[in-house]
């Protein structure tokens, strides 16, 4: 019986010690926070994956002005705008670029950078962590858009002008 209590103490303490070396990212299940396990490149990998995909699926098909006026609307930080942010942070922080891990869609890109351009402050309340580590493209899909005009208006320059 003796044998038995020390045997199950044993396990007891030594098995947190065994399983640490396998954990993955931790997550706060109270604050729903996620926090990066740098030293685990797959795990941190599949975190941001998760992450995009959550992203992407809770926005999917709808108008980046919707997505603005949602996010603005909001009274509380978005965990899920949070964690993105934190696991893009931990991706860079071990060299890894996030884009080639998975990408976020065009018009939920386009939402947050309108939610952004509206409202800084209270788009870096709602997002915090999104907000300082994720960049948003200021032109989204309005880039090719706007280097077809410049190069038309250039052109139209130089041959009026005859630079």
């Amino acid at each position: 019986m003796k044998l038995v209590t020390i045997l199950i103490i044993s396990v007891l303490i030594a098995s947190p010690v065994i399983l640490a070396e396998k954990a993955f990212a931790e997550y706060n299940t109270i604050t729903k926070e996620y926090s990066c396990n740098s030293s685990d490149m797959q795990a941190s990998k599949s975190d941001y994956s998760y992450f995009v995909y959550q992203v992407n699926k809770y926005w999917s098909g709808e108008r980046p002005e919707d997505i603005a006026t949602t996010i603005l609307k909001s009274t509380y930080p978005s965990p899920m705008l949070i964690n993105l942010g934190i696991s893009y942070q931990c991706l860079q922080s071990i060299n890894i670029d996030p884009g080639s891990i998975a990408k976020i869609q065009p018009e939920v890109l386009q939402g947050l950078y309108m939610a952004k351009e509206q409202d800084p402050v209270k788009f870096s309340q709602i997002a915090p962590d999104f907000d300082t580590n994720v960049p948003i493209p200021e032109f989204g899909p309005l880039a090719g858009l706007i280097i077809a005009m410049s190069t038309v208006a250039m052109l139209v320059f130089s041959k009026r002008s005859k630079i």
